[in-house]
């Protein structure tokens, strides 16, 4: 093996700032199948393997290295042909990732974690939260969404994507924090060229959710540079429960999907500065409108989220001598989510609580990356870079105009990172049993001031003892910093009666506080990931990938005691989380932090030296989750002669996942049961496609669920649905776009409808709408046209 030592060119002061998309990189499938250029760049085969080489996939900040995870691609195509209008339906049609959280159509009843606060669509992979998928956007990141964490992705138009890159594994260690269930980076089109507009009408079979959808893409290319713009609108009207059978235990005007108008605009553009030094910007702004009705006719509230966000990421590229560059990349954005709840009782007077999730983001990066030493396998490379980030959220509450509850804060981190490729053996090298073997290696420092120091590691190991397999696994650590929301909501404190939970001395009191915690800590994983991936050379067009997964996540934040205080105090379980023996300056603190002091139910003066019991309730580092399974992805496509094709695709996830709250506490299943993501999903799909036409078809399964809420345990037996769509191109064009075409889509074509449930109250949605959906059969046409 032979090692000759490369010289590393000095950064000279010279050689400014830094960050552009890579060129080509469209995958058309999932799996992880070798970048191709975008089919409307003109290049030579000599200009197509250039770029190959120069291209960063997600899962590695090093041009060219191969990815030791497992790395799914929806392209924008993909998208469409499934009838999705959104990146949000595209990304809650995936496998891997749960539609709970932060999403549209998610019901009452299923918990805080599971709340639509303003109508987003948030990434939720392995169902572990919005707040611990990181969502990227051609490499930046974006302001968190509301009050969870989350990105709302579908504020990204269809019209200007390329393709989504999903990497479900842990990632901390090249992307910093809340990369613990993995990583989505939104990709644009880069070099668009004329102009498309397209619009789409449908509406769902049973009634309600009629939807208006428009946009255009437009864009230019020359000889140094290139830009494209979009604009989506979408508007939908509400699906009420009186619509559906299943919502009958509801207030018939109780919204089950609510409406929404949405407005969003972005631009990409580059520009070649001479000397091969190239400079860019991404620009996204976003605006919605919705509007829930919830509630019962005796009490009844209406929920009306104004959300705007907006993002600036220029960046500049220097290339240097010997295959360097260096890369400077900053980005500015800020997300408002203005609510306005109105309750108004019957024969009473309306109140309106209102308020602000303002959330603002900025950050800075340089880094460098380029050749090391020479390895028999080809070229060492390393990528190495610092940088500084901040996020801020102003929250703010008012009930009729009065001040309830607000606060501003900002929390600021400085992070450097490094990562190494080690090509050890490729297969220019003709080694029998070896065809590639190939090591990488990062890791990331990163200083939150006042709250953690975090050193986050990643091993990665390729290996293909032939050219048709490829064996590969991944071992690393992953945190999440605690949403400023966790930590800065305002907290109660109480004074209850020691009596009234049989502690004695019965003339004692509990203090009991419950809400934010501005003292918590990062959230941190540890993944390891092995599979492989199978292109038989006697089997044409077949790949066969799958992919084992093991997390252990620790220090999660949630309130420890759900249920009743008094059954904390019965169960020998909850003794660690209970202080018997509180301190006087513990308490002392606790009160004068509280939003409104003490609060004394006890009817006689507070006196600490009566307080025997202290129940913190508030926001804490406490539970442990345990979450492993098995990805698997298997594809054909067969080129039938005549401009005719044929491919079918099958992708599905096993998932077990636990969560225990503290040692002497039993774990609690998570997968598998209602409100959490199914223990199995697949989605698969078929499409033929001719010179004019491309027809697919699309099954979803959902595994069994169970509802273990109540003293009687039920099964919801698996659910299926069927998705048809069409396309024709009535004038076929040249290029990538068809000058003018139709197309037709039908979701949920035999119109399945959600299993009911049973509730804990009477304004609870009545079936799990984090897995099933009110929309029911949906029937679209659409029509698009290139300029």
């Amino acid at each position: 093996m032979s090692l000759r030592l490369r010289t590393v060119p000095a950064l000279l002061a010279g050689a400014a700032i830094a960050f552009s998309s890579q060129p080509g990189a469209a995958r058309e499938s999932t799996g992880t199948s070798a970048p191709v250029p975008s089919p409307d760049q003109d290049t030579t085969s000599e200009e197509r393997s250039r770029e190959e080489a120069d291209i960063v996939v997600t899962g590695s900040r090093i041009r060219g290295a191969p990815i030791a995870s497992e790395v799914t691609t929806l392209s924008r195509d993909t998208i469409v042909s499934a009838g999705q209008v959104d990146l949000g339906e595209a990304m809650r049609s995936l496998p891997q990732n749960f539609g709970g959280g932060q999403n549209p159509g998610i019901g009452t009843g299923a918990g805080l974690v599971n709340s639509n606060v303003n109508s987003a669509s948030s990434v939720n992979l392995r169902g572990l939260g919005p707040d611990a998928s990181l969502t990227l956007l051609n490499g930046h990141r974006l302001p968190y969404d509301g009050a969870f964490g989350g990105v709302d992705i579908s504020a990204i138009p269809l019209a200007a994507l390329d393709r989504i890159e999903v990497l479900p594994d842990g990632a901390s260690a090249l992307y910093g924090s809340d990369a613990v269930a993995g990583v989505v980076n939104v990709m644009l089109r880069r070099d668009y060229q004329g102009v498309t507009t397209s619009a789409r009408l449908g509406a769902s079979t049973d009634g309600g959710n009629f939807q208006q959808q428009a946009d255009l893409v437009a864009g230019s290319k020359w000889s140094g540079g290139g830009f494209m713009v979009a604009y989506d609108f979408a508007h939908n009207s509400a699906i009420a429960a009186g619509q559906r059978s299943y919502a009958a235990s509801l207030d018939p005007a109780n919204s089950l999907y609510p409406a929404q108008r949405r407005h969003a605009a972005i631009l990409s553009a580059h520009q070649d500065l001479g000397g091969g030094i190239t400079a860019s910007v991404d620009a996204l702004f976003s605006r919605r409108d919705s509007e829930t009705v919830g509630g019962t006719a005796a009490a009844r509230y209406l929920f009306q989220p104004h959300v705007e966000s907006m993002t600036l990421a220029p960046s500049l590229e220097v290339p240097l001598s010997g295959d360097w560059s260096i890369k400077v990349q900053g980005a500015l954005g800020r997300d408002r989510t203005h609510y306005a709840t109105t309750f108004t009782p019957a024969g009473g007077s309306a109140s309106v609580t209102s308020g602000c999730f303002c959330n603002r983001s900025t950050s800075a990066e340089i880094g460098a990356e380029g050749p090391l030493f020479a390895l028999a396998g080809g070229d060492a490379r390393v990528a190495f870079g610092a940088g500084y980030r901040s996020n801020g959220m102003a929250y703010t509450r008012f009930v009729n105009g009065a001040a309830s509850g607000s606060f501003d804060v900002s929390r600021r981190s400085h992070f450097a990172y490094g990562e190494i490729n080690l090509p050890f053996v490729a297969l220019e090298n003709d080694l029998r049993g070896i065809d590639r073997l190939n090591l990488s290696a990062a890791l990331r420092y990163e200083d939150y001031p006042g709250m953690a120091q975090l050193a986050t590691p990643r091993l990665g190991l390729v290996y293909a003892p032939t050219s048709g397999l490829t064996l590969r696994g991944t071992w690393s650590r992953s945190f999440k910093a605690p949403t400023l929301y966790q930590q800065y909501v305002g907290y109660q404190t109480y004074l209850l009666p020691a009596a009234a939970f049989g502690v004695t001395p019965a003339s004692g009191t509990v203090m009991y506080a419950s809400g934010g915690n501005p003292d918590l800590k990062p959230e941190r994983a540890r993944s390891w990931t092995a599979g492989f991936d199978l292109h038989p050379a006697s089997l044409p067009g077949l790949k066969l990938s799958a992919t084992w997964f093991d997390i252990r996540y620790r220090d999660r934040v949630l309130q420890p005691i759900a249920g009743s205080i008094a059954a904390a105090f019965r169960d020998p379980g909850y003794a660690s989380l209970l202080d018997f023996s509180p301190s006087v300056t513990e308490l002392t603190g606790l009160i004068a932090g509280a939003q409104l002091g003490l609060q004394n139910f006890t009817g006689g003066a507070y006196n600490p030296a009566a307080v025997v019991a202290l129940v913190d309730n508030r926001n804490i580092n406490v539970a442990a989750q345990a979450i492993h399974g098995i990805d698997v992805q298997l594809g054909w496509n067969r080129e039938l002669g005549e401009g005719r094709k044929l491919s079918f695709d099958l992708a599905g996830t096993w998932l077990e996942s636990d969560q225990q709250l503290t040692s002497s506490l039993p774990e609690v299943q998570l997968a598998g049961t209602v409100f959490n993501p199914p223990k199995v999903r697949m989605r698969g799909s078929a499409t033929y496609q001719t010179e004019r036409l491309q027809v697919s078809g699309s099954l979803n399964y959902i595994g069994a669920l169970a509802d273990r809420r109540f003293a009687t345990a039920r099964r919801l037996n698996p659910s299926a649905t069927i998705d048809l769509s069409a396309r024709y191109k009535v004038l076929k064009g040249s290029g990538e776009e068809p000058a003018f075409a139709v197309s037709l889509s039908v979701t949920n074509l035999f119109n399945a409808k959600p299993k009911v449930i049973q509730t804990t109250g009477p304004t609870d949605t009545p079936y799990d709408s984090t897995n099933f959906s009110s929309v029911g059969r949906f029937i679209a046409v659409g029509i698009s046209r290139h300029w």
